[in-house]
């Protein structure tokens, strides 16, 4: 017997290039026909829309203003009771508590509702949360049906800082695609942004926002060009993405005097073929949730270099399938890519490791049953509730 058709409304903070957006991405393009998707953003930008997984994917922009919107909320109702939504999956904080009031408060249907914690801001990860956020979301906890982090560390994290119990919270990990990602083009890559075929290319890919600490990046890199391991080679840093801390860590490269050897390369579509033009994965964040692009370096072999945050110690153990660093400690990281510029044999081991860890722990098909087992797991509820 075939099961229910469930209807997800994943409702995003704005549809753009990130790790939760791209995580909707892929439950709608890895899923199961008994999940039917729909997409809803407060704002813009909402590039994301037009990617091929979209097709025939019903979304809509409610056009938030600035500050607090009241139109907001009933519009999202709304959109729940016309669409017959059993399921509201709420992206993050920016989407938390309209989300919740519009699914249990003013539409006629009362859908389950998730909310998904995929990470802090930069301010939030060196002060904790604000008060009014806190108190906010523990009142919150009385209406929500499920919460979902991505690593253990985050759920504990997230239970402590809004005092919930951290049994209530799903861990699902992040998975990426491994057929995708640890082949590709890379020397036309390399080729097309001028980088040589046999130069050492540091890489990293994401938004450029203060809390993936940019200009840290090019703080280690720099250290690692006037290092001895990397006089007999060509290096070059390779960041893929764009933000607000694009013009400082310009800046930095041109003040460390390695402005010629950093390529930004801007936003990609084909990130798969960026990475295989890549030959270490650099990632210097202050703070991060299960970064996917990590997990997407991992799948296409490379070794990563990165900070010891969020739920990164749960995917990378140093010297097995990179290493790991205090945040802003750059001469640690520049040490580690010092190893592995000197040493082809080292980067290799260390890659295919980081390839293996991926392909037996994250990639995509336990992710999406992951989600697709709790929707039906609250639906089922939810008609239980409504039958007695």
């Amino acid at each position: 017997m075939r099961a229910p058709l469930i209807k997800v409304l994943h409702l995003v903070h704005a549809f753009q290039t990130g790790g939760a957006e791209h995580v909707v991405l892929n439950l709608i393009e890895h899923g199961s026909p008994d999940v039917r998707n729909f997409v809803c953003s407060l704002t813009g930008p909402n590039d994301l829309a037009m990617q091929p997984p979209m097709r025939g994917v019903p979304f809509r922009c409610l056009g938030k203003r600035p500050g607090n919107d009241p139109a907001v909320v009933p519009t999202l109702a709304r959109i729940i009771d016309e669409c017959g939504i059993d399921v509201v999956h709420s992206q993050g904080w920016g989407t938390y508590l309209e989300g919740l009031v519009a699914a249990k408060l003013l539409a006629r249907t009362r859908p389950a509702f998730i909310f998904a914690f995929h990470g802090k801001s930069v301010l939030e990860a060196q002060r904790g949360m604000p008060l009014r956020q806190r108190l906010a979301q523990r009142a919150a906890c009385w209406f929500t049906d499920a919460y979902v982090a991505p690593a253990d560390g985050m759920a504990a994290d997230y239970a402590r800082s809004i005092g919930c119990r951290r049994e209530r919270i799903h861990v699902i990990y992040n998975g990426v695609d491994t057929a995708r990602f640890g082949a590709g083009a890379g020397a036309a890559v390399r080729e097309s942004l001028g980088i040589g075929t046999g130069e050492f290319v540091v890489g990293f890919v994401g938004r450029l926002d203060p809390v993936k600490d940019i200009r840290g990046l090019v703080q280690a890199f720099s250290i690692l060009l006037r290092s001895r391991e990397c006089s007999a080679v060509t290096a070059r840093l390779l960041v893929i993405g764009e933000g607000q801390e694009l013009p400082a860590a310009q800046r930095a490269a041109a003040d460390l005097g390695v402005r010629d050897r950093v390529v930004f390369a801007g936003r990609r579509t084909d990130v798969h073929r960026c990475m295989a033009a890549m030959d270490v994965y650099l990632q210097p964040s202050l703070y991060e949730g299960h970064s996917l692009t990590l997990l997407e370096a991992m799948a296409s072999g490379l070794p990563v270099v990165s900070t010891a945050v969020g739920g990164t110690p749960e995917v990378v153990v140093s010297a097995r399938n990179g290493y790991l660093h205090r945040p802003g400690d750059y001469a640690a990281m520049a040490s580690s890519l010092m190893a592995l510029c000197g040493s082809p044999s080292l980067r290799r081991t260390l890659g295919e490791s980081a390839r293996t860890t991926v392909a037996e722990r994250f990639s995509i098909a336990p992710m999406v049953s992951g989600y697709e087992r709790l929707y039906r797991e609250l639906h089922e509820a939810r008609e239980h509730r409504c039958a007695a």
